[in-house]
């Protein structure tokens, strides 16, 4: 461990990559979930990114268990065991994350989105505030739809991908199930130290320092793609959707933490969407990139979603 990194001594550790509990959305649809950190703790549900799954959330287990939070972490339809749902939207996540509450016999909940699951807490935030203790976004997407500067500064395998996204599922999944195979090697080797070389030095640095945080990162990813190119790729499209709501009219406080480094997500890009949410608060750390920024993070943002639960949760 370097100096400086004392911060990041729960990168190790984790809980197992257990299977999933499943919870019936409606006849023939499951939603696959596991849940990390204190059981008896206030809830809150936790937004992989993407393509990820619900076993990303191991990396934040001591980190919930510390603060007595209850990290639910679920796989969106048609990622890891969740089943498929064609021309899925946006605005239909949170009716489902309330339903799956009450499943579990749950007034309020935090929320805590990761990457990808930047866009879910902002719909949960604007269809369900009443629901929600508090809401945090890690090195947050947002709605892509929704943004002037197009795509300029999105990480380059993003931007290769964009066009073709209408393309039948079925054409990524021999992509998908190659990155998967390619995940296995140590990021310090070719193929996936060509993949270093685009992203921050501070994310290389973390990735190649922490070999169980890298452990943890490619089990999440096998698993969320395991399925094939039809689950993620429409994970994909919800980032194009136009929002069914004014962001102007989302008074839900959601907190914001972002890199300025960030080579996948440019801070610039969520610069200018953060800024037109009435309730959003954005940090940036000039000296992070993606993944340093979301791990040297998640500490503050579990803070800050136990003291939201303490003084107005369930």
């Amino acid at each position: 461990m370097k100096q400086g990194d004392e911060s990041l001594d729960f990168l190790s550790g984790f809980p197992p990559a257990e299977e999933p509990r499943f919870w019936e959305i409606s006849p023939g649809r499951c939603l696959a979930w596991n849940e990390y950190g204190d059981p008896l703790g206030k809830a809150v549900m936790y937004y992989h990114g993407w393509p990820s799954s619900r076993l990303q959330a191991r990396l934040a287990h001591h980190l919930a268990k510390e603060r007595g939070l209850r990290l639910i972490a679920m796989d969106r339809p048609g990622m890891g065991q969740s089943t498929y749902e064609g021309g899925r939207l946006l605005e239909s996540w949170p009716e489902m994350m309330g339903n799956f509450a009450d499943e579990l016999g749950i007034a309020k909940f935090g929320q805590l989105g990761v990457s990808g699951g930047g866009p879910y807490v902002l719909a949960c935030a604007a269809r369900i505030p009443e629901r929600l203790s508090g809401s945090a976004v890690l090195g947050g997407a947002v709605p892509l739809a929704a943004i002037s500067s197009g795509l300029r500064g999105l990480h380059p395998v993003y931007r290769i991908l964009i066009p073709f996204r209408k393309l039948p599922g079925a054409v990524f999944s021999p992509i998908f199930q190659m990155a998967a195979m390619a995940s296995y090697w140590k990021p310090g080797w070719p193929p996936l130290s060509w993949m270093m070389w685009s992203i921050g030095n501070e994310d290389a640095r973390i990735l190649l320092d922490f070999p169980d945080l890298w452990a943890v990162l490619t089990k999440s990813f096998q698993e969320g793609v395991k399925t094939g190119g039809h689950g993620v790729m429409t994970d994909a499209d919800i980032y194009f959707q136009p929002l069914a709501w004014d962001p102007r009219d989302v008074r839900h406080p959601i907190r914001y933490w972002h890199g300025g480094d960030d080579r996948n997500i440019p801070v610039e890009m969520v610069r200018e969407f953060t800024g037109k949410i009435s309730g959003a608060q954005l940090d940036v750390d000039e000296t992070m990139g993606h993944f340093s920024l979301v791990l040297r993070k998640a500490p503050v943002a579990l803070d800050y979603l136990a003291t939201c639960a303490a003084e107005g949760g369930d």
